[in-house]
């Protein structure tokens, strides 16, 4: 009786679905929400397990340089992943978003009156070091010929911070991804659409993704249109 149960237990161990694989995903603070989305979508579909780490670009970037245990990253530029695929820590790269910029404040402001609205205030924005959406509030900035020397910028870590920084109170204007609108309780927004580069988000199937199936699959699955209508909705551009 006991040969007949380990037989049983060694046949059941064979034909146990070879789907139940681990992907971790990487990914950019602004994308957060949608990407946690798509992984409830993915899991339903494929039976694949999926986990989510989350912060700057940058910080991402220098963590997989580093040797992080991530297999796919989405990334909120297209030039870490490009440094990543020219290092050889990428298999594949391509674009799955085109992020959005907006100024959100507690007072009416338009591109002729904001100069004289962000005299004196607080103007909270991710750090354009590390942070893409932060390079793109800088060059917003620029364009609009704001001084910096007439408001008092709050720099931090990623474009979620800054929400956060300006949902709490602690800023009086900020430049966040209209993906993260949902969260705040913004009385006023001021698109930017051509006042910054384009935000064009890339991702990145890491190398040692090469034979984790559910790393494949969830790469696959980000072409899909189910996974490009949630993008869509979660406020960005889609790529051709």
């Amino acid at each position: 009786m006991r040969r007949f149960f380990c037989a049983l237990a060694l046949l059941v161990a064979c034909v146990r679905p070879a789907a139940a694989e681990d992907v971790t995903i990487a990914v950019a603070s602004n994308f957060l929400s949608t990407a946690e989305r798509l992984v409830e979508v993915f899991e339903a579909a494929s039976g694949h397990d999926a986990t989510i780490a989350h912060g700057s670009t940058g910080q991402i970037y220098a963590q997989i340089v580093s040797g992080a245990p991530f297999d796919v990253f989405l990334a909120a530029d297209a030039q870490r992943p490009a440094l990543l695929r020219q290092d050889g820590l990428a298999e594949m790269t391509r674009t799955y978003a085109l992020g959005k910029l907006v100024l959100v404040s507690r007072i009416p402001v338009t591109e002729d009156s904001i100069s004289e609205a962000f005299a004196g205030q607080n103007v909270a924005l991710a750090d354009p070091i590390v942070a893409p959406y932060g390079l793109a509030s800088t060059s917003a900035m620029e364009r609009l010929r704001l001084d910096t020397a007439t408001f008092q910028p709050i720099l931090v870590a990623n474009v979620a911070q800054v929400a956060t920084v300006f949902a709490t109170g602690n800023a009086d204007f900020a430049f966040i991804a209209e993906a993260l609108l949902p969260r705040l309780a913004a009385d006023h927004v001021l698109p930017l659409a051509g006042k910054h580069p384009p935000i064009r988000q890339d991702a990145a199937l890491l190398v040692r993704a090469a034979d984790n199936p559910a790393a494949m699959a969830f790469w696959t699955f980000l072409e899909t249109e189910e996974a490009r209508s949630i993008i869509g909705a979660a406020g960005y551009d889609l790529p051709e």
